[in-house]
């Protein structure tokens, strides 16, 4: 068995300083984090949402009251507590609270169709929803689908069938229930698309996403550009999310945030006015982007509009960036870029290319993904038979992480498929190493697509479209698009004697799977290209269309 790097042993190596040592022993679960900071800064601005802001006394105080009330309803430690809604500082309550109480966060991703979201709903086993307002008429649509369900709660106000949430939460006990929480216990869980088209609940332990989110500080090269330790960049950040709660990146910038101490401004969703009004009257200091966010900052500071000037660290990734739209972002808007690579079920990042790798001159580098963050180790084997291959062969890539899952919730034999007896994970992504440790993505060994930052497996699409009685065969593929990195292409092959035009298949489709799932472009065929088995070549119908493209990933 391999030993990996934690958090707790980074700060016995002497890596962190002494005020980062007491956070360690007063931070040992995902609930500690705002009783340490109502404790030492209990005045400080913890969220902002719209006109409330929400310092770290109430802060704590509101989560106490979450924990307490959902001991009341019966949540025992580890149960599953669902949601369905889009970010707020009520849902970064609910998430802190629902740690507080040793309960399982478990947010449902609201881009899904109802009958998703009933699957995900009733797996996770969840006896309480709290829903947003904007969902409660799909939550209505399945209501009698979700047996397990005893109470559902609406975030924003009571809408004559269910409770609110604010209401439901201040007449809860503020006292702190001070649950007793292992490291190892489950707290969040976190579903992901599936190759076999239903989603897998990743579960990720307060451990493992201490050491999954990068709680080990950066090279002291690093830290002297951003003047200050580890700690104190983390306290003095003012930081803006606009990541869905759902994803592994937004829902860790609820907890990164409460985790450091810092400022976090809140959005629901991405709208390009209110993002750069925030950014300039909050003076936010950093926040992630996926590239086509960037893409549109880039654009906007291009023309004049200076309200991204307060802005010093833009961390990117979810999907590759052109490398020379990252130039041009380094040299315009003239702050620190810092990519990562990872996934959910590492807890988060595996890889880090930091400022110092975005080299206006050579940009060789920028062309990877950085290498190994501290406490995780990268390798590349062959996918046969797992060996490991020397640099620059290019191979799958296999992490092995401090943050990694604990499994897959009730699906012990796909836990199986993708981490070995010794901690490895298999990515499913093909790569290459170079020489000094920085990695290079290049393919996908998995059948998945992934358009702006979401997961979309071919096969629930393909599931989707078979439905249409017009279909005879059908091929899902990702191309490529400029604004989201991958988009969804559809092969297909009409039964005879039927007609069917591309419109009318995608509206099919839109019925049945969420909407970033759905084909953007659909291509009739009179067949499609399958071996002598029958397997669908999927990877010589993708050719054409990555021609002239270094990787064949988004």
């Amino acid at each position: 068995m391999k030993y990996v790097l934690r958090w707790d042993v980074a700060v016995l190596l002497g890596t962190k300083t002494k005020m980062t040592e007491y956070k360690q022993a007063k931070i040992l679960s995902v609930g500690d984090s705002t009783r340490y900071h109502a404790e030492r800064t209990p005045d400080k601005i913890a969220t902002i949402f719209e006109d409330r802001e929400v310092n770290y006394t109430d802060y704590d105080r509101y989560c106490s009251q979450v924990a307490n009330g959902l001991i009341v309803l019966g949540v025992k430690p580890q149960d599953r507590v669902a949601f369905l809604g889009k970010n707020s500082d009520f849902h970064a309550q609910l998430q802190l609270g629902t740690a507080k109480a040793n309960a399982v966060w478990t947010p449902v991703n609201w881009r899904l169709a109802a009958p998703e979201i009933q699957y995900i709903v009733d797996h996770c086993d969840a006896r309480i929803l709290f829903v947003g307002e904007d969902f409660v008429g799909a939550i209505k649509s399945i209501r009698d689908q979700l047996p397990k369900v005893e109470q559902i709660f609406v975030m924003e106000a009571p809408n004559g069938d269910w409770p609110g949430y604010q209401e439901w939460r201040d007449s809860q006990d503020d006292t702190d229930p001070m649950v007793p929480v292992d490291r190892q216990d489950i707290c969040f869980q976190l579903y992901t698309s599936g190759t076999t088209g239903r989603p897998k609940g990743v579960m990720l332990t307060n451990e493992g996403v201490f050491a999954g989110f990068g709680d080990a500080p950066p090279s002291q090269e690093i830290l002297d550009m951003l003047k200050g330790t580890w700690a104190e960049v983390k306290e003095n950040a003012v930081s803006l999310t606009i990541s869905p709660n759902f994803h592994l990146s937004g829902n860790g910038a609820t907890f990164q945030n409460a985790r450091g101490g810092g400022t976090l401004v809140i959005h629901p969703d991405f709208d390009q006015e209110r993002v750069f009004e925030a950014v300039a009257k909050y003076q936010i200091s950093g926040m992630f982007m996926v590239p086509a966010v960037l893409k549109i900052v880039l654009e906007r500071t291009k023309s004049g509009d200076d309200g991204f000037k307060s802005i010093r660290n833009i961390s990117y990734g979810a999907s590759p960036i052109p490398l020379e739209l990252m130039r041009e972002a380094v040299e315009v808007l003239g702050c620190h870029f810092l990519q990562m690579y990872g996934m959910t079920e590492i807890g988060g990042g595996a890889s880090i290319l930091d400022p110092t790798d975005h080299d206006m001159e050579g940009g060789e580098r920028m062309k990877s993904c950085g290498k190994a963050m501290m406490g995780m180790e990268i390798k590349i084997v062959d996918p046969d038979t797992r060996e490991e291959l020397p640099v620059r062969t290019t191979g799958e890539i296999v992490i092995l992480s401090g943050g990694l899952m604990k499994g897959y919730y009730k699906q012990p034999e796909e836990s199986l498929k993708v981490v070995d007896d010794e901690g490895w994970y298999y990515s499913g992504d093909a790569g290459m190493l170079d020489e000094d440790g920085y990695l290079y993505i290049q393919d996908r060994l998995k059948d998945m697509i992934v358009s702006g930052g979401e997961n979309i497996y071919s096969a629930e699409v393909e599931s989707a479209l078979f439905e249409h009685e017009a279909i005879e065969d059908v091929c899902v593929i990702g191309v490529p698009s400029e604004k989201w990195g991958e988009e969804v292409k559809a092969l297909a092959v009409l039964k005879e004697g039927m007609t069917l035009n591309a419109q009318d298949l995608i509206m099919f489709a839109r019925e049945r799977i969420a909407g970033f799932k759905v084909p953007k472009t659909v291509e009739f065929r009179d067949e499609l290209l399958r071996s002598g088995m029958g397997k669908l070549l999927k990877n010589d119908m993708r050719e054409p269309y990555w021609k002239g493209y270094d990787r064949r990933v988004g």
